[in-house]
């Protein structure tokens, strides 16, 4: 009676073992590591927003960072901040994310007279630089529409939607709105209206599957001095 009760134990004790390997080795594994560089040029629509230029955008698995002719910035998944740097005066500062918004207002701002919700085509089907897309038209008017191309090649990034949602936002709260509906990473953004007509405001330059340079993108350089205020950075 011992013996089958001790083997009776044993087996169970077997058995949990091996279903918690089992249901270890079946664990979803951690996301691939992945470099996505894309080029935004919001200053052609906005002008207020020639200082910065082109904007080069890197974004990694374990977060975002953006670099233009004279400031660059980054911020890790999950931070608050965004970590703002003057390459050229070896300077930096912590700017809530929170704070691109009114940033952005205080140098131009928003007209956007749109009130109603901006309705959004059935997505189409195609490739961005040879890799399965989605394109999403949000319509503005008969002749009047911005085409979102977006990829699920990549987990989305929510630091990267976090930042956008709070920039475009401030530029028009209505395309923001709708934009926060579509799924998936963007790689390809394209104004179409009277003054516009097929303008890349967004497009991807490359996507690969490794971690090189991220920790360096992600991090203040050797020699920087945090400053005190945002406006010295951005002044």
């Amino acid at each position: 009676m011992q013996r089958s009760n001790h083997f009776k134990l044993t087996t169970r004790a077997a058995i949990t073992a091996a279903l918690f390997v089992s249901l270890h080795a079946f664990a979803a594994p951690p996301p691939r590591a992945y470099h996505l560089e894309l080029e935004a040029s919001p200053a052609a629509p906005f002008p207020f927003l020639a200082r910065f230029g082109k904007v080069d955008l890197h974004v990694f698995r374990g977060g975002v960072r953006a670099e233009t002719l004279w400031l660059n910035a980054f911020s890790r998944n999950g931070d608050a901040a965004l970590t703002v740097l003057n390459p050229l005066g070896r300077m930096y500062v912590e700017m809530p994310v929170a704070n691109i918004g009114p940033m952005v207002k205080k140098l131009g701002g928003s007209h956007d007279t749109i009130s109603s919700a901006i309705p959004i085509a059935t997505p189409v089907r195609g490739k961005v630089k040879g890799i399965d897309a989605l394109r999403y038209r949000l319509v503005y008017g008969p002749e009047a529409w911005i085409d979102l191309w977006t990829i699920d090649a990549i987990p989305e990034n929510a630091q990267l939607r976090r930042i956008v949602n709070e920039f475009v936002s401030a530029l028009s709260p209505s395309t923001a709105a709708a934009a926060r509906t579509i799924p998936g990473t963007p790689v390809y953004v394209e104004l179409n209206f009277s003054h516009y007509k097929k303008l890349p405001l967004l497009r991807m330059k490359e996507l690969k599957f490794d971690d090189e340079g991220e920790s360096d993108a992600l991090k203040v350089g050797m020699l920087y001095m945090k400053a005190p205020f945002t406006d010295a950075i951005l002044k």
